[in-house]
């Protein structure tokens, strides 16, 4: 089964900062994971992260990313702590200050390492570098608040899954899913 796995979180960064990423901090991570996750889903049928976005003001957020490297300085981050470490084996990160600005910068401390990802996940992480490289965290947070299903979720909550597609033979796959999974839920603590 598919899970969450910081590992792969931390290596999609460091594609993002191998292919030159513009503007690259923590809202636009944010933003770029939304919408690898959104890609592959409509394409594919299952995120690429299994993380959970909510929808905060500056758009969808990736719950348990941003916990993580939000705690990563934190001397109390014991539910986070494997996380973390295992992210700070990959990455280091620095807060600049510009202009009153708080900029988090990601320092790569190894190559991509693609066998982490699927080849459909590389080429959806190649598409979204190309089409958001050159936008500001600003212009990729305006972009991700025209999404329907940002707009159609209100604010602090989690956005589901099945919004995040249009398709609606994707809708019913993925419902499908989630009420085998739930039955299966059921089934194993009954």
């Amino acid at each position: 089964m598919n899970k969450y796995n910081i590992k792969k979180v931390a290596h999609s960064i460091i594609y993002f900062l191998e292919n030159n990423m513009k503007h690259f901090g923590k809202t636009k991570l944010m933003k770029l994971m939304y919408f690898s996750d959104k890609e592959h889903l409509e394409i594919y049928g299952r995120t690429m992260f299994f993380d959970d976005y909510y929808k905060l003001e500056r758009g969808p957020v990736a719950n348990l990313t941003l916990n993580i490297i939000n705690n990563i300085n934190e001397a109390d981050n014991e539910d986070l702590e494997s996380y973390t470490n295992d992210f700070l084996n990959i990455l280091d990160i620095e807060i600049q200050n510009d202009n009153g600005d708080k900029i988090t910068k990601f320092i790569a401390k190894s190559d991509f390492n693609s066998a982490l990802f699927s080849k459909s996940e590389v080429s959806v992480l190649e598409k979204i570098s190309t089409q958001y490289n050159e936008y500001t965290k600003k212009e990729i947070s305006d972009e991700s608040h025209l999404l329907n299903e940002y707009k159609n979720t209100e604010l602090n909550s989690i956005i589901d899954i099945s919004d995040m597609v249009e398709s609606s033979d994707t809708k019913e796959y993925i419902s499908y899913w989630n009420n085998e999974y739930k039955s299966f839920n059921k089934m194993i603590h009954s």
